[in-house]
């Protein structure tokens, strides 16, 4: 009995593994940065995270076409987007959602420190922008 329970067991952590694995590559591969400009806020998620900067709290909202991403604190370095918290010396501890592959970003200095994002495109992250400081001038 003892040999068909260990055959038992090893199966199930085979099984587990190979289902935590196509888990964890599945977030690899179709992670993405979700971006929602709201009535009160801006919502930004991506993999895992998300913030939420209320337009109350926004100092500041500028477009950039490059950043220096710095040291990972917490977060994700996936195929193809960065999510969650950095350093660099521009803005110092911060929140990151981008595409890595889009050369448009969205600077949010607000009461809590800074978020940087991107959409999927160019054009989208232009889109996005404009949408922001429509919501501002309210």
């Amino acid at each position: 009995m003892e040999i068909k329970e260990q055959v038992g067991k090893r199966k199930t952590g085979i099984i587990l593994s190979a289902v935590i694995v196509a888990a964890i590559a599945a977030l690899l591969i179709f992670s993405k940065v979700s971006i929602t400009v709201g009535e009160q806020a801006i919502t930004v998620k991506a993999g895992l995270e998300r913030s939420v900067i209320a337009y109350e709290d926004i100092v500041k909202v500028e477009k950039v076409s490059s950043i220096t991403v710095g040291k990972r604190i917490m977060g994700a370095d996936l195929i193809k987007i960065y999510s969650g918290t950095f350093k660099n010396e521009q803005y110092g501890r911060y929140r990151l959602y981008i595409y890595k592959d889009v050369s448009n970003y969205i600077v949010v200095e607000h009461k809590e420190g800074f978020a940087v994002f991107n959409s999927d495109t160019t054009e989208r992250t232009d889109s996005l922008y404009e949408d922001i400081l429509e919501k501002l001038k309210r």
